[in-house]
């Protein structure tokens, strides 16, 4: 994982750096049929999102890489802290004290299919996001929200870039 260091510079001379980086993450969704709703994992790191523990970033873009090649809309929770969404294969079920450190909430809903997988890109999100204060990861979750099933085989998997600009 990719990890900037911003250690030495004046703030402005951090702000004038807009450290971009490309955070890969393979979350861990069990082979099954997820229907609508359905939280598909959660508890899953974006590793190195900020610069420094407790640190900021801006999440510009996500691309979905579907090798399930089903292509239904997904929604992802970001938050700063590896929460409890419900069970997975459910309905999302959590808590207020949950809800509180939710970051973002981002649907991908525009798949192109390019073969034996489907690609999806959600850019210009612009969403502030800062991490706990023990850690320089964000946590995210995985929902269902095609209106219908996604099935996820052997093998399959969604595979997800995450764009940063780093504090």
């Amino acid at each position: 994982m990719a990890e900037t260091n911003i250690k030495g510079y004046s703030a402005a001379q951090k702000l004038n750096r807009m450290a971009v980086d490309a955070i890969g993450g393979t979350p861990n969704i069990a082979e099954a049929t997820y229907s609508d709703g359905d939280l598909m994992a959660e508890q899953e790191t974006i590793s190195n999102a900020v610069s420094v523990n407790g640190g900021t970033c801006i999440l510009q873009s996500i691309v979905a890489i579907d090798t399930s090649d089903t292509g239904g809309a997904i929604t992802l929770i970001i938050s700063d802290g590896s929460l409890d969404y419900g069970t997975v294969g459910s309905a999302v079920n959590t808590t207020d004290a949950n809800a509180d450190n939710t970051f973002a909430i981002v649907e991908i809903s525009n798949f192109t299919d390019i073969g034996g997988s489907k690609i999806g890109i959600k850019s210009n999100i612009g969403l502030c996001m800062k991490a706990s204060s023990t850690t320089k990861d964000l946590y995210y979750g995985v929902i269902n929200t095609s209106g219908g099933n996604i099935v996820i085989g052997t093998d399959e998997d969604i595979l997800f870039r995450f764009g940063v600009v780093k504090d």
